[in-house]
């Protein structure tokens, strides 16, 4: 199977229909034309990068890797390290006053409320 990197530059209903005899799955071929084309379109050519790794070992297919040659920008946010979040948890937790993990909640006021209101009836 190809990229058709070429036919989702134009975001046309003839080449989506064209790619979509292709690339059969829906959410693939939405973001073929919504992110992957439009960043190929001032490429003239040369979208994939394939580099071989060598024959497979149990049955000796060759094996290759197939990549995009310009790679995304990130969309993540930089990670934080666990002891830093930890430590802003904590902050967070004592100035909101909330109680911690390790500390029981009382017990239900309701049941009782509601029984000792009966029996006055």
């Amino acid at each position: 199977m190809t990229i058709d990197t070429p036919k989702a530059k134009n975001n046309t209903l003839s080449a989506r229909r064209i790619v979509h005899r292709t690339v059969r799955d829906q959410a693939a071929l939405a973001k073929l034309f919504a992110t992957i084309g439009p960043r190929f379109k001032a490429r003239p050519g040369g979208y994939t990068r394939i580099i071989h790794t060598g024959n497979r070992i149990g049955d000796n297919a060759p094996m290759s890797i197939l990549e995009l040659v310009e790679k995304s920008e990130k969309t993540e946010p930089e990670k934080k390290p666990a002891a830093e979040k930890k430590a802003e948890e904590k902050k967070t937790a004592a100035s909101s006053g909330d109680q911690g993990a390790g500390e029981k909640k009382p017990p239900k006021q309701k049941k009782a409320k509601k029984e000792s209101s009966e029996k006055k009836d």
